[in-house]
């Protein structure tokens, strides 16, 4: 990931985006200790007008309670209201959905379907355990900040 982030990043940040903006998009937030202002590549699925990201690890504590959440999905920055959803049931049904619409999220999260197309239970406890939970962002009435357009 050291070297896939900032490529990433990059493409998604430029007209060449539709490379890879089915699957990714930037999600920019201010880390809560540190003030920083951060960009960083995610998995998204798109439900209705919400997009739902896998979180992994503790990157997504910083959206808890915060109102400085922007995505660029498919070269738009929009202004997004995150919901962090850690409830286990929650979190499984909402895997199911993910994973039917976009199977490689099971390479990145370690979370594979089973036969039946429902989060195999062993693995989301496991990854649970560490941390794992879904955000939901809600897109806030297409408030876009701008649109990336060829130069």
């Amino acid at each position: 990931m050291r070297y896939f982030n900032p490529v990433t990043r990059f493409l998604l940040a430029t007209p060449l985006h539709s490379l890879m903006s089915g699957r990714l998009m930037l999600l920019s937030f201010t880390g809560r200790r540190t003030g920083r202002s951060y960009t960083t590549p995610v998995s998204y699925v798109r439900l209705g007008d919400s997009l739902l990201v896998p979180g992994g690890g503790g990157w997504w504590r910083n959206l808890e309670g915060t109102s400085q959440t922007q995505v660029c999905l498919r070269g738009v920055w929009s202004a997004v209201t995150p919901e962090v959803i850690s409830e286990p049931i929650a979190v499984a049904e909402l895997m199911q959905r993910m994973l039917a619409v976009n199977p490689a999220l099971a390479l990145f999260t370690g979370i594979k379907p089973g036969l039946d197309g429902r989060p195999d239970a062993a693995a989301l406890a496991r990854e649970r355990l560490r941390g794992f939970v879904v955000v939901r962002l809600h897109l806030d009435g297409g408030a876009y900040k701008t649109r990336i357009v060829a130069a």
